[in-house]
């Protein structure tokens, strides 16, 4: 009895919202929320009345139970949290997100929705605004093309070779690369970013010491002087 269709949470969930809006929920206000008929409304009342989720009798309002309130509210917080992952995060048009995060809702694990939630917590926080690999996804959403710092990964469809990836410290003395990201964090990545190394920057490494650090490369015409932890923090497409 405890096991709830989509169906049953759908008009669990629409009694909240509805009651978040207004003093009272009456039958009326179901019906035109969700677009049903009046007898599909009675029936899941009393279905929802018999789990001890909701009271209603015949012709009055409909309130939530204590136990109805916490699990209207749990579902609710799915919504919102796909709504929001799909809208915000993918970039999906508001209505389709919300249309789409409702079919979702009813199916998605605990396990997997906990690491969503961690997952928007951490862009949401992140003390760089959106990360660079997201804008990047954005743009290559809206214009079907990588953004000029992204490289390709892969072999193309007609056999040409793909580009070639590598660690700045791992890079040969005289040859080039386009800075594609950088992976250090605080302190290490704000000064490698004031030093000028920024996505799509060309580098070129000039010398390294006999032990591997530090390693001097040359960008924009300046010499620089890198430790090997910094340098090996730095993923460049090879130019050359």
């Amino acid at each position: 009895m405890d096991v709830l269709t989509p169906s049953l949470e759908d008009y669990l969930e629409a009694i909240w919202i509805l009651g978040l809006k207004r003093r009272v929920v009456r039958v009326r206000d179901i019906i035109k929320f969700l677009n049903v008929k009046s007898s599909s409304v009675v029936g899941a009342l009393k279905a929802l009345s018999d789990r001890d989720l909701v009271v209603h009798e015949r012709y009055g309002y409909v309130e939530l139970t204590q136990k109805g309130v916490a699990v209207a509210k749990e579902i609710y917080e799915r919504h919102k949290m796909l709504s929001k992952f799909l809208h915000e995060i993918l970039g999906v048009d508001p209505k389709v997100a919300a249309e789409d995060a409702c079919r979702m809702e009813h199916h998605i694990s605990k396990e997997t929705l906990e690491r969503l939630t961690k997952f928007i917590e951490f862009i949401e926080t992140c003390p760089e605004g959106e990360p660079l690999w997201l804008s990047s996804f954005h743009y290559f959403a809206k214009h079907g093309v990588r953004p000029e710092h992204c490289g390709v990964r892969a072999k193309t469809t007609n056999g040409d070779e793909a580009v070639a990836f590598s660690k700045l410290d791992e890079l040969e003395v005289g040859r080039r690369g386009k800075i594609v990201r950088i992976t250090a964090r605080g302190d290490i990545k704000r000064r490698l970013l004031d030093m000028g190394l920024v996505p799509a920057t060309e580098v070129r490494v000039e010398k390294v010491a006999p032990l591997g650090d530090p390693i001097d490369v040359t960008v924009k015409g300046y010499h620089l002087s890198l430790r090997k932890e910094e340098a090996s923090a730095i993923t460049v497409e090879v130019i050359e």
